[in-house]
């Protein structure tokens, strides 16, 4: 049976909150507050939307009871490590599991959630105003009437009746989101574009266009690479899994994606080391051997140029 919390509690952990300003507020929660979890929280969020990190380890089933929305707004969980449920009231049961992700709106949120026992859970939500959606959807050339209509009726919904998979290229977005490249002072207009990109993603993905038989190729191709940038030595290796020569691939990518072959696999290695540098304890020398680096003053080299620090200042903060 699984110990009961109430959403009273658990409000001060989970709170979505919004600024009055432009500028970035910040909100850290890491009290053993609440018995048999173990749990961290960073929130940072302006006037317009938040980012929300929760990570924690379940010594038990958990239920928290009537968790309620302080003020109305849309929330995207992307469920990272692990698996959840909630419960809203006037929605069926919403489960998620490591990799998954959905939309939820409410002007009047009240849920209970539920967490198995479990190490290493963690979460992402970005929170954002209901205006802030209603901004995007009215800029698209063909706007989900649906999704309009019951924003503006202020029920509670779920964009989708199952748990959408989190793509390759809305991985990448988050990542960017997490760790932005970019001074303090222009943080309010990048977490902006990319939270924006990150809905763009969002329905691009549930309302694909028709595409011939080469583009659809080119967006395995894309995958692929995104997938096994680890391990593929040339972008003539990748060729050779498709049907698309490598002058083809090269071309699209550029054309379809802006970038090129190096571009995409430097963006996910330098993303990948960074990863491994907060949230390990190796030693820079075994992250750049992982990342294909034979020399470490190579990848010290090439991964400042990316985020403007070296690995060293990264495991020193």
């Amino acid at each position: 049976m699984s110990y009961t919390i109430s959403g009273d509690a658990y409000k001060e952990i989970a709170a979505r909150r919004f600024s009055d300003g432009r500028r970035f507020d910040h909100f850290e929660h890491n009290t053993v507050a609440l018995p048999y979890v173990r749990h961290q929280v960073s929130h940072a969020f302006n006037h317009d939307f938040g980012i929300i990190q929760f990570r924690a380890d379940f010594e038990r089933d958990i239920t928290i009871q009537q968790v309620k929305g302080a003020v109305p707004h849309v929330s995207l969980h992307f469920q990272l490590k692990g698996n959840s449920c909630a419960d809203f009231k006037g929605l069926p049961p919403q489960p998620l599991q490591a990799g998954e992700f959905n939309l939820y709106a409410s002007d009047n949120f009240q849920s209970d959630l539920h967490f198995k026992a479990q190490q290493g859970f963690e979460y992402l939500a970005i929170t954002f105003r209901q205006a802030l959606l209603q901004q995007v959807l009215a800029q698209l050339t063909a706007p989900p009437g649906d999704v309009a209509a019951q924003l503006a009726s202020g029920a509670t919904f779920a964009l989708s009746p199952k748990a959408m998979t989190i793509s390759p290229e809305i991985q990448l977005a988050l990542r960017s989101l997490v760790r932005p490249p970019v001074s303090d002072n222009l943080l309010p207009v990048y977490l902006h574009s990319k939270v924006t990109e990150i809905i763009a993603l969002l329905f691009s993905g549930l309302h694909p266009e028709p595409r011939p038989a080469w583009q659809r190729e080119m967006q395995d191709i894309y995958h692929y690479i995104l997938e096994h940038y680890l391990d593929i030595p040339s972008l003539a290796a990748v060729a050779r899994h498709f049907t698309l020569t490598e002058y083809q691939i090269k071309q699209q990518l550029r054309l379809q994606y802006g970038t090129t072959f190096y571009e995409l696999v430097q963006e996910r290695k330098m993303a990948h080391a960074m990863q491994l540098l907060l949230q390990t304890d190796m030693h820079v020398n075994e992250v750049a051997w992982l990342m294909g680096y034979s020399n470490a003053s190579n990848f010290i080299q090439a991964f400042k140029r990316k985020f403007g620090i070296t690995p060293r200042q990264v495991t020193a903060d």
